[in-house]
C-alpha cells in the first residue's frame, strides 16, 4: 500500500473520531429583575425581676436553720420584639470561695419554683400553690421539666414565680454557719 494512501487513511479515521467525539451543548439562561420585599429582625430579650441581671435581695441575709424556709416572687418577662421559651439553667452558689460550710449547706439546700401563685401569697410566706416547675436541690443541671413560654405581640408577656429556699430539717451539722450566693440562670430563645 502506497505511502500516500495510508496517510489519507490514517487521516479519514482521525477525522472521523474527531467529528463522532464531539456531542451537542446547550447553555440556557433567563434573567429578571425582582423587587426583594423589605426584611425585618426582631429582638430577643428576657428580663428577671425587670432587668438582664438582677440581684435577688429579696432572699438574701435569711439566717435559715434546719426546717424553716424563705421565699420571694420573681417577675419573669419577655421584654424583646419576638416571642421567647425560656428555661431555668442552673441554680448554683455563686460565692467566690466559699468555705466548706458553704459547701455543705448549698449541698443541703432545696429550691422549689412555682408558676401561677399570687406575689402578695409568695411574700407572705404562705404555702405554695400553683404549677411546680422545679423543686430540687442547688446545682448546674436544675431546670424546668419543659421550658415556659412568653409572648411578644400584642403586649410583651411575663409571669411571676414564686422561688423558694429551704434547710431539710435533717441538715448536716457541717452546713451551719454556711453563707450561699444564690445565682439562678435563665436561657431564653426565640419561638
Amino acid at each position: 500500500m502506497p505511502k500516500p494512501l495510508k496517510f489519507a487513511i490514517c487521516a479519514a479515521v482521525l477525522l472521523l473520531l474527531g467529528v463522532s467525539a464531539q456531542g451537542t451543548a446547550a447553555n440556557w439562561r433567563a434573567e429578571s429583575t425582582v423587587d426583594p420585599p423589605a426584611l425585618t429582625s426582631g429582638s430577643l430579650a428576657l428580663l428577671a425581676g425587670g432587668e438582664a441581671k438582677y440581684q435577688f435581695l429579696e432572699l438574701a441575709g435569711s439566717e435559715l436553720i434546719p426546717g424553716s424556709f424563705t421565699q420571694a416572687p420573681l417577675q419573669i418577662s419577655n421584654a424583646g420584639t419576638v416571642d421567647l421559651s425560656y428555661q431555668l439553667n442552673g441554680a448554683v452558689n455563686s460565692a467566690a470561695s466559699p468555705s466548706s460550710a458553704d459547701q455543705a449547706l448549698a449541698g443541703a439546700l432545696r429550691l422549689s419554683v412555682y408558676a401561677g401563685m399570687d406575689p402578695a401569697a409568695c411574700e407572705a410566706d404562705q404555702p405554695l400553690a400553683g404549677e411546680a416547675l422545679y423543686a430540687g436541690p442547688l446545682g448546674s443541671a436544675a431546670s424546668f421539666a419543659s421550658a415556659r413560654v412568653l409572648g411578644a405581640e400584642p403586649v410583651p408577656e411575663s409571669e411571676s414565680l414564686c422561688v423558694r429556699v429551704s434547710v431539710p430539717s435533717g441538715a448536716a451539722q457541717s452546713a451551719a454557719g454556711g453563707r450561699v450566693e444564690l445565682a439562678l440562670k435563665f436561657a431564653g430563645q426565640q419561638r
